[in-house]
C-alpha cells in the first residue's frame, strides 16, 4: 500500500488552483489635456525612455484620490512647458493616452480643455 504524505503547503497550492478569484474595480480617473505636446516618459524623469507623445490638446486618463484630487509623483525636476528655464518643478502626473500608460510633466497638463 502506498502511503501519500499532504502537507499544508500542498493543501495551500491545491486550493489557491481552485479558488474563485475576485476582479478588482478598476482605479478611478479623470481626464488630462496637454496644454503643449508633450512626451510620455517611463519614469519621473527627462532622461527616461520616451514611450510616446501627447499632442497638444490631447487628452488622456489619470488616475486620482479617494478625493477625486489627481495623484501626484515626484521625481526628476524638469523646465517643461512654461517653466521659463528655470530647473525646479519635480512634479508629474500618470497618464494614459491611446494605450500608452507613463508619466508627464504636470505643467504641462490640465484639468480643463484650454480655448
Amino acid at each position: 500500500m502506498r502511503t501519500m504524505i499532504f502537507t499544508a503547503a500542498a493543501a495551500a497550492a491545491l486550493l489557491a488552483g481552485t479558488a474563485v478569484s475576485a476582479t478588482a474595480a478598476p482605479a478611478p480617473t479623470k481626464t488630462l489635456w496637454a496644454q503643449e505636446s508633450v512626451r510620455i516618459r517611463a519614469k519621473t524623469t527627462t532622461s527616461s525612455t520616451a514611450l510616446g507623445l501627447m499632442p497638444k490638446g490631447a487628452s488622456g486618463r489619470s488616475p486620482v484620490d479617494h478625493t477625486g484630487s489627481f495623484k501626484r509623483w515626484f521625481g526628476g525636476k524638469h523646465n517643461a512647458c512654461g517653466s521659463k528655464g528655470y530647473i525646479s518643478d519635480d512634479v508629474w502626473n500618470k497618464i494614459t493616452y491611446r494605450g500608452v500608460t507613463g508619466y508627464v510633466p504636470a505643467a504641462c497638463v490640465m484639468p480643463f480643455e484650454k480655448v
